[in-house]
């Protein structure tokens, strides 16, 4: 090359793939401004954003199954069968007479009725403690025999049983009721098994006697016509 050529090359620049020039770029190479994820900042932000979705997501099907399990829970929380499955050991009688179907027993009536358990006796926090602490000491007040609570017959009073939104077939108030009871199951109509000569020395309980058979206590002294599912003082 001679001495003219030289100083042409010098003033043009470094040639394209000549020692010390600029290289051309690799064919697969990225594009100007399309970086990876990692340099690129907006690949960094959705890399970001990825975990954090997918923690809503598991969060949400948690919470979901929590409110289903507890819906579940409380919707058999108002059947009977709840009442012995876990504690109340003492409730095994109950819940037997309950599903029994026999038409002595003035638990029948309400079955039938599709009242549960929970719909007459309400679950107090109170109550429902005293329990607890009665089935981890095994102190739950019982009968002789052992098969029922000694104390159910308090449960069985004008004011309990005689509330105005229950036995509207025969009447909204305890007044009303024993209005209606003249002359019953056929008998005279001098008869009425609320209005007793004993001054109302009875109580609910003598009678009606909701997971045993009810008994018409009249038919001690008296010899009066059994209403269907009941049975006189005594009877074997």
């Amino acid at each position: 090359m001679s001495i003219d050529e030289e100083k042409a090359a010098t003033a043009a620049g470094p040639q394209e793939g000549a020692p010390g020039g600029p290289r051309a770029p690799a064919a697969d190479a990225p594009a100007l401004g399309i970086a990876s994820g990692a340099a690129s900042p907006n690949g960094a932000l959705g890399a970001a954003k990825k975990p954090r979705r997918r923690g809503w997501i598991v969060a949400g099907v948690v919470a979901a199954v929590i409110v289903v399990a507890g819906a579940g829970f409380w919707v058999w929380h108002e059947q009977p069968s709840f009442c012995n499955a876990i504690c109340h050991n003492p409730m095994d009688y109950y819940v037997e007479t309950y599903d029994d179907d026999n038409p002595q027993l003035g638990v029948t009536a309400h079955a039938k009725a599709g009242e549960a358990c929970l719909d007459c006796h309400t679950a107090e926090l109170t109550t429902q403690v005293a329990e607890v602490c009665a089935w981890v000491s095994d102190t739950y007040p019982m009968t002789e025999d052992g098969t029922m609570l000694a104390t159910g017959k308090q449960f069985a009073s004008e004011e309990f049983c005689a509330r105005a939104e229950c036995h509207h077939a025969a009447g909204t108030s305890f007044d009303e009721i024993t209005a209606n009871l003249w002359d019953f199951a056929g008998n005279d109509e001098k008869y009425n098994p609320h209005a007793s000569h004993q001054d109302m020395a009875l109580e609910c309980g003598d009678c009606h006697k909701i997971h045993e058979n009810q008994v018409l206590v009249r038919n001690e002294c008296h010899d009066l016509t059994l209403p269907e599912g009941w049975e006189a003082p005594h009877a074997e």
